[in-house]
């Protein structure tokens, strides 16, 4: 579970946006579609309000751990297996359709190939899961209010 610190600037129906410190853990977020940069050191984080927080107030917002497992395995593990599994189709294709030295060539560009296409679909699924609430992190308490 990660938890962070800031200031609620907005409020609107059941979400804050919360001004935060830039954490270098961010950058390797699934959820991080959430946030916007505000500048150089702090970002601003669309999260969800269910303990009415209002602008001004300090809160401490998280997002839980399986958020950020499966945020881990989506972001490191899924393009390994996109590079490896175009590797071994396009080494496949390679014994099906010649019969000498072009193995390493096609599995090569098998793996890139597929590569590509796995970090196309995993930008189109951060855009999707950022919009979805259970990617996004939660206000769970008010630290000091106005």
């Amino acid at each position: 579970m990660m938890r962070e610190e800031g200031i609620v600037i907005d409020t609107y129906g059941e979400f804050a946006k919360v001004e935060a410190e830039r954490n270098p853990s961010c950058e390797g977020c699934m959820s991080k579609g959430t946030c916007k940069p505000a500048s150089d050191s702090s970002m601003i984080v669309e999260a969800v309000n269910l303990i009415n927080a209002k602008i001004g107030d300090r809160v401490n917002f998280e997002i839980g751990a399986g958020v950020l497992l499966k945020s881990t395995f989506i972001i490191y593990i899924l393009p390994v297996i996109f590079l490896l599994s175009g590797a071994f189709i396009g080494g496949k294709l390679a014994d099906i359709l010649f019969q000498s030295g072009k193995k390493e060539t096609l599995s090569v560009v098998g793996g890139g190939i597929l590569f590509i296409i796995g970090i196309i679909l995993l930008i189109l699924l951060n855009k999707y899961l950022s919009r979805k609430k259970g990617y996004k992190p939660v206000i769970r308490e008010i630290l000091s209010q106005i």
